[in-house]
């Protein structure tokens, strides 16, 4: 639907901005309307970015006037044509499918005088600047889709250092990918980071097809939560007790809002020298006398708003990638009101994996 309706106002956008055009002879031609269907379905696609697309109208432009103007014989000239566009447009790496019409329609046409090639040529060039114009404008502002699509490099990584998450490191890379493509013999419409992608979430399918567990067979149901007024003290004084590194906030319905971390608590503190920070902390845990205050009081004034959260019947493999890129110690689960009933940790993942796989190959060996 949001490609049709791209294609909608697209089209009409730039018919409207050809038509508008001063000098007389401006219309839409037919490749445009393919190349439409590419941009707007197949956005991300190699195929339907600026280069391809203006590249090869480029390429076609040009095989086609010189196949009619050395190729008497419509019939071979045509053939040609298309053949030496697809040629150049590999050669030049500009694979775009309606090029191959944009020769044929020139070799049908048959422009002799110079003049006609100068027209043929001045109206390519304003439909691929339409087309590009009206495809930025309706991708980004209308269907909030970036165009031209582009991978966002990877930010640093959570211990700010050079390596990738662990995710990434025992993936597919480059050469990987080169290998394959290459054993294919053949062009493939996808962006590599889309493929690296793709086989990612084919491999968290299988594993969560193969191991079967979800987050309500190994979550802890036994939850330590405070409240958005709880001290500060008095949730420090429950990670010491319990051993853990967070905990999630609840309303009075016992419904998650967020989730407090050490981490939280230490995002408060300037000095975190081993001088300073028992200090610091000591400072930040006092509960300060009177109705006002310069420091943060309760839980609700330094905890993360922002949590991640699985149901019950969320696959183990569904948190692995999070836990991995995110280094989330906890992972609450919530029911459908958004009730926390039970929480994940790192070790209910490791120790459950474990005792599945173990048995697994028990079972293979017996």
């Amino acid at each position: 639907m949001r490609s049709s309706l791209g294609a909608l106002f697209g089209v009409g956008l730039c018919g409207a901005l050809l038509h508008a055009m001063p000098t007389p002879g401006h219309w839409l031609l037919a490749p445009i309307g393919a190349s439409f269907v590419i941009v707007f379905v197949q956005f991300h696609s190699p195929l339907a970015q600026p280069w391809p697309v203006i590249g090869s109208y480029l390429v076609s432009t040009v095989a086609g006037l010189f196949c009619v103007q050395l190729i008497p014989a419509p019939q071979i000239s045509a053939a040609v044509a298309v053949a030496a566009s697809i040629w150049l447009m590999a050669r030049l790496n500009c694979i775009h499918p309606p090029g191959g019409a944009v020769a044929l329609l020139i070799v049908l046409d048959g422009p002799g005088s110079s003049a006609d090639i100068l027209q043929i040529a001045k109206i390519l060039s304003l439909n691929v600047a339409a087309l590009l114009a009206t495809t930025m404008l309706i991708n980004n502002v209308v269907l909030r889709r970036r165009y031209p699509y582009r991978v966002l490099a990877h930010g640093e990584s959570l211990h700010k250092t050079k390596d990738a998450t662990p995710i990434e490191r025992t993936g597919l890379d480059h050469t990987d990918l080169e290998s394959a493509i290459r054993e294919l013999n053949t062009f493939v419409d996808v962006q590599e980071a889309e493929l690296v992608e793709i086989y990612n979430l084919a491999v968290d399918h299988a594993f969560g097809r193969h191991v079967g567990l979800t987050c309500g067979d190994i979550m802890s149901r036994a939850v330590v939560t405070v409240h958005f007024d709880t001290d500060l003290d008095a949730a420090w004084k429950q990670l010491r007790l319990h051993r853990i590194k967070s905990l999630p906030v609840v309303d009075q319905f016992k419904r998650l809002i967020g989730i407090v971390t050490v981490a939280d608590f230490l995002r408060k503190i300037d000095d975190t020298s081993a001088e300073g920070l028992a200090v610091r902390l000591q400072g930040l845990l006092k509960r300060t006398p009177g109705i006002y205050s310069d420091k943060a009081e309760v839980v609700g004034q330094i905890m993360t708003t922002d949590v991640f959260s699985a149901q019950p019947d969320t696959p183990v493999s569904a948190l692995v990638r999070q836990v991995s890129e995110k280094g989330l110690p906890h992972i609450p689960v919530v029911n459908s009101k958004r009730e926390v009933v039970g929480i994940v940790t790192q070790s209910d993942m490791l120790a459950a994996l474990y005792k599945r796989l173990a048995l697994s190959e028990a079972g293979v060996n017996n």
